[in-house]
C-alpha cells in the first residue's frame, strides 16, 4: 500500500490544470471547483491538526463532502448520505490505476483496524443502554478479513464511511465536547483516516487525471457568481 501524496504537492501539481482550465472562462466549475473547494478546506486542516484535532476532522469532512456532494431540486428525493459517499468513493477506485484507494480500504492498515475495532464508532453502542453487548461490531470485525481478500470495496467504504458519518454528526450537532478526554479514541484516529481518505481522493484526480472522468460532477452546489471575487472560485 503507497503512501499518500503530500498536500502541497498536490497543490503543485493542480495548480497547471487549473491555469489551463481557466483561462477560458472567469469562473471555475464542475471537478475544478470541486477540487479547489476541497483544497481549501484540507489546507486549513493541515495547519490545525497538531493543536485541535476535532476542528481538523470536520474540516476534512468538509473537503470531502466538496468532492461528491450534489445539489437536489426542492422536493426532489435526496438518497442517503451514506450511499452516496459510499458510491462516489467506489466510482473514484474504478478510475483509480494506481489503486490508490481500494488498495488503502482493503489493505491492513492499523489506523482502520482500530476505527473497525472501536465500539464507540459503532451506533449499536449508543442505541441503548447495554446495546454495546448485541454483537453487531463483532460480527462487522469478524467478515473484514474476507472482504479485504475478496476486494469487496463496497462493504469496507461503506463500513468507513458510516463510522465517520456517526462521528461527525456528534461533533457537528453538539453532541460532543470540544476537546472532551472521553472521546480522543475516535477523534484523533477519524481525523487520520480522513486525512488519508482526501489525499488518496486527491492524487487520483489530480495525478492520475481522475478528473477527467464523468463522475457527476456538475451541477456544483453554490457555484460562484459574477458578483463573487474573481481571485479564486
Amino acid at each position: 500500500m503507497s503512501e499518500p501524496v503530500s498536500l502541497a504537492e498536490l497543490r503543485n501539481a493542480w495548480k497547471p490544470l487549473n491555469e489551463i482550465h481557466r483561462s477560458g472562462r472567469r469562473y471555475s466549475d464542475g471537478v475544478h471547483l470541486r477540487i479547489y473547494r476541497c483544497l481549501s478546506w484540507a489546507d486549513r486542516a493541515e495547519i490545525v491538526a497538531e493543536r485541535d484535532e476535532d476542528l481538523a476532522f470536520i474540516l476534512r469532512t468538509i473537503g470531502f463532502n466538496a468532492l461528491w456532494g450534489q445539489e437536489y431540486r426542492p422536493g426532489e428525493e435526496r438518497p442517503s448520505q451514506l450511499g452516496e459517499c459510499t458510491r462516489f468513493l467506489l466510482e473514484l477506485s474504478a478510475v483509480d490505476p494506481q489503486d490508490r484507494l481500494l488498495g488503502w480500504i482493503c489493505g491492513t492498515d492499523p489506523l482502520l483496524e482500530g476505527i473497525y475495532a472501536n465500539p464507540f464508532f459503532h451506533r449499536e453502542f449508543w442505541s441503548e443502554p447495554g446495546s454495546e453487548n448485541l454483537g453487531g461490531q463483532e460480527r462487522i470485525t469478524e467478515k473484514l478479513e474476507g472482504w479485504r481478500r475478496d476486494r469487496r470495496g463496497e462493504r469496507l467504504f461503506e463500513e468507513f464511511v458510516r463510522r465517520m458519518l456517526l462521528l461527525r454528526g456528534q461533533l457537528i450537532h453538539g453532541n460532543a465536547t470540544l476537546g472532551g478526554k472521553v472521546n480522543r479514541s475516535t477523534v484523533r484516529p477519524a481525523a487520520d483516516a480522513m486525512d488519508q481518505l482526501l489525499r488518496r481522493c486527491l492524487s487520483v484526480l489530480v495525478l492520475d487525471r481522475g478528473h477527467a472522468a464523468d463522475l457527476r460532477w456538475s451541477p456544483v452546489p453554490y457555484p460562484p457568481t459574477p458578483e463573487v471575487d474573481s481571485s479564486g472560485p
